[in-house]
Parts: C-alpha cells; sequence; structure tokens
C-alpha cells in the first residue's frame, strides 16, 4: 500500500496542478485560530510547498494526539508521529511497538536524559518537536519523531479512525510532516478506513 502511496502522490521534486495545490494547502488562519504565529505548529505551514514537493512518503504511526481528532470537527489538531527515514518501507507493526513504548514514558522520570527528554516532551503536551531521535534503547531503526498538525480535510473522513498513516516528511532537517492527503491513498487502505475515495476540490 506505501508503495501504490508514492506511486500516486508521484516522484520528487512534485510539479502539482491549481486544483492540487489548492488541496494541499494548508492555510495559516486554520492553526491561528487556536495558536499564536510563534507556535512550533505554524513552522511546518512556511515550509508546506517544499515538503508536498520533496518529502518522503513514509509510514507514520500515532503516539499521542489531541483528542478531538478522534471525532468529527472543523479544527485542525496537532498529534505526536514515529516513523523512519532510514528504512522507508518500516513495518506499521514494528512502529506499533516503537509507539506502545514511547507513550510509556508519559508522566515518568526515566533515568536516562534522552528518555527523560522524550518522557518530558510527551506529558508537556505542548512542546513541538520535528525529526526527535527515538534512542537505540527502544529501536535500533534510526526512528524519528514529529509533532504532525492533521488537517481535517486531508484525512478520509476528517478524523482519526487508525493509528497508521502514511505521512510526508522534508528529507532534510527539520523534518517537518504531514498526513499524505486520502486522495493520493489506494483504495484497499482507504476501505480500511471505511471510506470512499475524496475527491480534488
Amino acid at each position: 500500500m506505501l508503495l501504490e502511496c508514492r506511486q500516486r502522490f508521484g516522484d520528487a521534486p512534485r510539479d502539482f496542478g491549481d486544483a492540487e495545490k489548492q488541496h494541499l494547502r494548508v492555510a495559516f488562519s486554520l492553526i491561528t485560530r487556536i495558536v499564536s504565529r510563534s507556535d512550533g505548529l505554524c513552522q511546518p505551514l512556511s515550509a508546506q510547498r517544499n515538503i508536498f514537493r520533496d518529502g518522503v512518503v513514509v509510514w507514520g504511526h500515532l503516539i499521542q494526539a489531541n483528542g478531538g481528532l478522534f471525532e468529527f470537527g472543523q479544527r485542525d489538531l496537532p498529534g505526536e508521529m514515529v516513523y523512519s527515514l532510514r528504512v522507508p518501507d518500516f513495518d506499521p507493526a514494528k512502529l506499533e511497538k516503537v509507539a506502545t513504548e514511547l507513550v510509556a514514558l508519559k508522566g515518568k522520570q526515566p533515568t536516562s536524559p534522552a528518555l527523560l527528554e522524550i518522557a518530558d516532551y510527551l506529558t508537556d503536551e505542548m512542546i513541538r518537536v520535528f525529526g526527535l531521535k527515538v534512542p537505540k534503547t527502544i529501536s535500533q531503526e534510526a526512528c524519528l519523531i514529529s509533532t504532525v498538525q492533521f488537517v481535517r480535510h486531508h484525512l478520509p473522513n476528517q478524523m482519526l479512525s487508525d493509528s497508521v498513516l502514511p505521512i510526508v516528511v522534508a528529507p532534510q532537517p527539520s523534518h517537518y510532516a504531514f498526513v499524505l492527503p486520502a486522495v493520493y491513498w489506494p483504495d484497499q487502505l482507504l476501505r480500511h478506513w471505511g471510506v470512499a475515495r475524496p475527491l480534488i476540490g
């Protein structure tokens, strides 16, 4: 399914038509309704054209997300995702194991400085990270963590219905990421989410 996502989205650098550009675009106003422009959530928006043009399509696994994303709504909201760029076809089942170990750190005070950084960030829920390395004690596969703003019109049913999603990640630091819009998802993945193919426009 990931290969088909990549085929549908195309090879980088991508050249989008006007309708695609409009569909991909994430308006600043959708985020600045809930946070200030100094919030780290706004950083990927400034780079969104480059992310969609040059980004790498990989599986991402949800670590945690704003609870409003699990129900229908209008607001785009943030969450945290783990993924691997070094192993772009990383098994989602292995990603799930990594995500489970990461979320277990929330509210804890581990002695390892690297684990404590992740624990503090997940507990705070207002810290933004982009390309934060997952310690090798959790994964040897060079996994990274990024805060992702979940754009409602990019999701197949405008809400989160699963923990595994294809995401588009900037190949160079900072590793900003967006969910791959569902118009580029394969039929099998859309059926898994219980939706028909959305349209551009």
